[in-house]
């Protein structure tokens, strides 16, 4: 499949361990918060795949959605505004949000913001009138489902899978197990895709910070592994995957003193950032599955670092200092 190269990879792999914290398996990280800066995360995987469908199709306009501080719309306008395509955006959530983080980001790269709250209706309805109204203007338009998970943006992560196979070689470990943070489900089916064609046998855990095991396990997943097999031409039927829904917490970009408190120690003492919405609730289950002996069987841990840098707010930041 023809993608664009635009992210900075491989991404590193580095092993951490706390100061206050005797983790009783080796945890590795690879940093796909280093794919960039304006870019920077895991979603721009997927983007390589997607804006050069939109540049094969012709298209002069992408629409894409996410929350108020998605990574995903930031990315996509940075890339968008770097191909000269017109990127508009859906996000979710309060219309007087303050301009922070990814949102101004969005707004810094020019892209064309709509925002709706829970009681708009369906936002991918909205996107497809959102098309048409472009289309009729004159414009090509592209829409790109929210996270960039469909079987195209998938492969980016089928890629990332290929990459730690070879890495694993170079540094002389085997990682027995992957973690990823589960969203809208893209990164994690990627990876359970990579490790099925390729007959490595990893355990591929998601800890979601979204949906419920059963909408991840029965539904998400398994549709985007089929849009794979026809994006792809392969066949994948059978495949595993772990997914862990205890990590949610208060609900989706809501934090807990407790993971707050974990997010300070962790960066304090790696030098490595994590977000209060994905990364940080799913390194802190990480390290709690480890530390409650749920985990026992297992040695080399790779933890894969989505990014998020961005998405910190102020009332976030102020949550935190308070802890």
């Amino acid at each position: 499949m023809k993608k664009l190269s635009l992210a900075n990879t491989p991404t590193r792999i580095e092993e951490i361990q706390l100061m206050d914290a005797d983790l009783p398996a080796r945890l590795f990280v690879k940093r796909d918060d280093m794919t960039g800066v304006a870019v920077t995360g895991n979603k721009i995987r997927k983007l390589e795949y997607l804006l050069q469908k939109a540049l094969d199709d012709g298209a002069t306009d992408v629409i894409t959605r996410g929350a108020i501080q998605s990574n995903h719309t930031r990315a996509t306008a940075m890339v968008c505004a770097r191909l000269g395509i017109k990127c508009h955006v859906l996000l979710q959530g309060p219309r007087d949000a303050d301009e922070e983080g990814n949102y101004f980001l969005d707004r810094l790269a020019g892209a064309d913001i709509r925002i709706i709250d829970e009681d708009d209706g369906d936002p991918d309805e909205a996107m497809r009138v959102w098309k048409e109204n472009l289309d009729r203007e004159g414009a090509t338009t592209m829409i790109i489902p929210m996270g960039g998970s469909d079987g195209l943006g998938c492969l980016g992560y089928v890629d990332c899978f290929d990459e730690i196979l070879e890495q694993e070689e170079e540094m002389g470990v085997r990682f027995d197990t992957v973690v990823a943070v589960a969203g809208s489900g893209g990164m994690l089916s990627g990876l359970v895709y990579g490790n099925a064609l390729s007959g490595a046998k990893k355990d591929i855990v998601g800890i979601s910070v979204l949906h419920t095991e059963k909408e991840l396990v029965d539904t998400i997943i398994p549709s985007l592994v089929d849009e794979m097999n026809k994006v792809s031409g392969k066949t994948v039927g059978n495949y595993d995957v772990t997914v862990i829904d205890d990590y949610v917490g208060l609900g989706y970009a809501k934090s807990r003193p407790e993971e707050m408190e974990f997010i300070w120690d962790f960066v304090s003492q790696t030098g490595i950032i994590l977000d209060p919405v994905y990364t940080g609730k799913a390194m802190y289950g990480t390290f709690s599955e480890l530390m409650d002996g749920h985990w026992k069987d297992k040695e080399n841990i790779l933890f894969i670092h989505s990014g998020g840098a961005f998405g910190w707010t102020k009332k976030q930041i102020e949550m935190l200092l308070r802890k």
